[in-house]
């Protein structure tokens, strides 16, 4: 009996560290050199389809500067295309008051996030940061809009990035 109790205390510990370390997360991310983020996609007050998603945004160090976008979305209408977007801010304070929306794809070709009969979708999708000087850095946040209505359903929190290679 004894060691069942040590082991439910050494559990219980734990599950109070890892809930401590989220409620603490901070709004805003920074990004290292040859920077990886993990950006969560939340949905926006007062979307009938609620939803979430994530971005996985990769730029590998070598010598392009290009940035991979791996996104999956789910709990949106089904059978349904959306678009992710990002808006940058080179005042960098955590505050992502940027409002230059683009659409983001193929390099410079839009391209729909088209959701399955379940409502989860998945797109890789890229963009050249070449005319971008390196070390230039900015905060950024995304948005997945509906492609017909142009609604935003999904948003993030803001995340600061500085283009490296």
């Amino acid at each position: 009996m004894r060691i069942g109790t040590m082991r439910l205390l050494k559990v219980c510990a734990v599950l109070a560290a890892v809930t401590s370390v989220a409620i603490a997360a901070p709004v805003a991310a920074r990004a290292d050199s040859g920077a990886n983020l993990e950006v969560i996609l939340r949905p926006v007050a007062g979307t009938p389809d609620g939803g979430f998603g994530l971005v996985k945004f990769r730029q590998p160090k070598d010598a392009d500067k290009i940035v991979y976008l791996d996104v999956w979305v789910r709990d949106l209408a089904a059978n349904h295309s959306y678009n992710l977007q990002r808006a940058t801010d080179t005042n960098v304070n955590d505050a992502c008051a940027g409002t230059n929306w683009l659409t983001l794809g193929q390099g410079l070709v839009p391209a729909a996030i088209t959701t399955d009969e379940n409502g989860t979708g998945r797109a890789d999708l890229f963009r050249n940061l070449a005319a971008i000087p390196l070390g230039t850095e900015f905060d950024i946040h995304f948005r997945v809009i509906d492609v017909v209505t142009s609604a935003v359903v999904l948003e993030s929190a803001c995340y600061q990035y500085t283009v490296s290679q």
